[in-house]
């Protein structure tokens, strides 16, 4: 079975170019994020006219994470109740072919020590709490945009990124308790290498200049067999791209 991630920077600007990579890279389950349209507005009759179902959590303009899967969708969870008061379509999870399907979007957070950062924080410990206990009774994937480079091998410029969103010491120690639950970090699995890159920005040439970070992960329960993982980089390469590239894996 083969499963990715990607932030797709707006399903209706890039459907065809996710529907290309589902084609090409043979994937039977994709998560997404920052959809960026409400559930009305997803292009779910597009998605089944090519073999798959879909389980959607949108927000008109903003955010919006979803799932697509050869196999059939069960008992589908959104972050509605998982992050109470929290409007922000950011979670939806899904059992599919024997296994919890988790797509995640983590606020950005914009500035350490403003009410974004807090807010990102705040969202990670109910993340962590709720795969706590979905860790306790089910084989899971976790799949999205967490908006943290978990480590210094994960960014191009360690000093001028040191302490700063996405790379401060608080969002780290989160991001290692996730993993403490009983998940993996499949990209890094066995890997030192520096050049894991996720995330370009589109200005100053971020991407020709390789100026990018790891914030997209797949994570999954330690018991469950790898065969095979890659970052989609050609993705990020096609006019008018998502700033991220897909992550694949095979189980």
């Amino acid at each position: 079975m083969r499963i990715a991630t990607w932030n797709v920077n707006s399903i209706r600007v890039r459907i065809q170019q996710v529907l290309n990579f589902l084609k090409n890279y043979d994937v039977d389950i994709l998560m997404m994020q920052e959809i960026k349209c409400t559930n009305k507005m997803f292009p779910s009759n597009i998605f089944e006219n090519n073999g798959f179902n879909c389980a959607v959590y949108g927000q008109k303009t903003y955010n919006g994470v979803a799932i697509v899967s050869k196999y059939i969708i069960e008992d589908v969870n959104t972050g509605n109740s998982i992050f109470e008061k929290d409007q922000s379509a950011r979670y939806i999870d899904a059992f599919i072919n024997g296994f919890r399907i988790v797509c995640v979007y983590v606020p950005n957070g914009q500035e350490v020590n403003t009410q974004y950062y807090f807010y990102k924080l705040e969202f990670l410990n109910k993340l962590i709490k709720h795969l706590s206990n979905v860790a306790n009774v089910e084989d899971a994937i976790i799949g999205g945009d967490f908006n943290i480079a978990r480590s210094d091998l994960d960014v191009w410029n360690v000093k001028l990124w040191r302490g700063r969103n996405c790379c401060s010491n608080a969002e780290r120690e989160k991001f290692q308790r996730l993993l403490d639950i009983g998940f993996k970090d499949v990209l890094r699995e066995n890997s030192d290498d520096r050049e894991l890159f996720t995330w370009w920005d589109y200005r100053h040439d971020g991407f020709k200049s390789n100026h990018g970070l790891r914030l997209d992960y797949l994570l999954t329960s330690k018991n469950i067999n790898v065969l095979s993982r890659q970052r989609c980089i050609k993705m990020r390469s096609l006019p008018q791209p998502s700033d991220h590239a897909p992550i694949l894996i095979e189980i």
